[in-house]
């Protein structure tokens, strides 16, 4: 393992560690947690590209990843609750870090590094691939976003980590395994496969209790008198005064009227779905990204 993915893996696992503590504790990380995270690792490139005497090309694509990442925190959206709002700053910020993501592309074939041209091209389009997820809700919060965003940055290209990761591609298709699957989204991979712990911990823990169905791989029952914290109701009493139960319950839904018609109707214990928080899963992702490297690889029987 080289000094820049030793460093790579310290960094990532002490600041996802701390986030996955706050996660656990609050059920959020504050902004800084990953302007930090995501500023470190434009340094660690900067200092890579130093040392390897890289071409233009990687510091324009690197460029292009930064306004981007920074665009996240700073400055009033293109897009919010209101719609679009034409703001000419920021999409002249937009429009030069798309001109630095199309300069270089040309020269893909032909520039001679160490640090490959093509995975550093993937950073801003997983940025921008990321805040698209948020927004179609395939990502269950912002922080899961910002926290891949930051990631994207400090390990732009797959580290040299020999001897791991210990399922790594066949030689004639690792070029295309590490353009299709960027190392971030390998972390998101392996952190989804981390997180069917939980349905399958669930429903274990429901078939101890006799409680069975498709709602026990999603929730539990539990008192309504104390409310759990850091759940979601899952039952209902619709106008109709139908008992109903809701296996995608909407998150930031207040409980407490629901709670009332439930009592009214004696009912005393409901199903609630814990609010999983998903900053432990990714710190275990990363680490798998690092260590064991890409699942798919070993599912798919793609390894060497």
């Amino acid at each position: 393992m080289d000094a820049f993915a030793a460093t790579r893996l310290a960094a990532g696992t002490a600041f996802l560690v701390v986030a996955a503590a706050s996660d656990l504790r609050t059920r959020g990380v504050r902004n800084p947690l990953w302007i930090g995270l995501g500023t470190l690792g434009l340094v660690i490139l900067a200092a890579e590209l130093l040392v390897e005497s890289a071409p233009w090309p990687t510091w324009s694509l690197a460029g292009s990843a930064a306004v981007l990442f920074y665009a996240v925190f700073f400055g009033r959206p293109l897009f919010d609750e209101d719609g679009f709002h034409a703001r000419p700053g920021r999409m002249g910020l937009f429009f030069a870090a798309a001109a630095m993501w199309i300069a270089p592309l040309g020269f893909a074939g032909i520039v001679a590094s160490s640090v490959p041209i093509v995975e550093l091209a993937s950073m801003p389009v997983m940025l921008v691939v990321y805040q698209l997820m948020l927004r179609a809700r395939l990502l269950a919060g912002g922080a899961d976003a910002k926290c891949l965003m930051a990631l994207t940055l400090l390990v732009p290209t797959y580290p040299h980590a020999s001897p791991f990761p210990v399922f790594a591609a066949d030689p004639r298709v690792q070029p295309a395994f590490q353009a299709l699957f960027p190392f971030s989204f390998v972390v998101l991979v392996d952190a989804a496969v981390l997180q069917l712990v939980v349905p399958l911990g669930l429903f274990i823990y429901n078939l101890t209790r006799g409680d069975v169905g498709i709602q026990s791989f999603l929730g539990y029952r539990a008192a309504l008198d104390p409310f759990p914290k850091h759940v979601r109701l899952m039952e209902r009493i619709t106008d109709r005064g139908e008992h109903v139960v809701v296996l995608r319950p909407k998150r930031d839904l207040d409980p407490r009227p629901e709670i009332l018609k439930l009592r009214e109707a004696g009912i005393q214990r409901a199903w609630v779905t814990p609010w999983v928080p998903f900053m432990v899963p990714l710190l275990g992702g990363f680490l798998l990204a690092f260590l064991a490297g890409n699942l798919l690889v070993a599912v798919l029987g793609a390894g060497r």
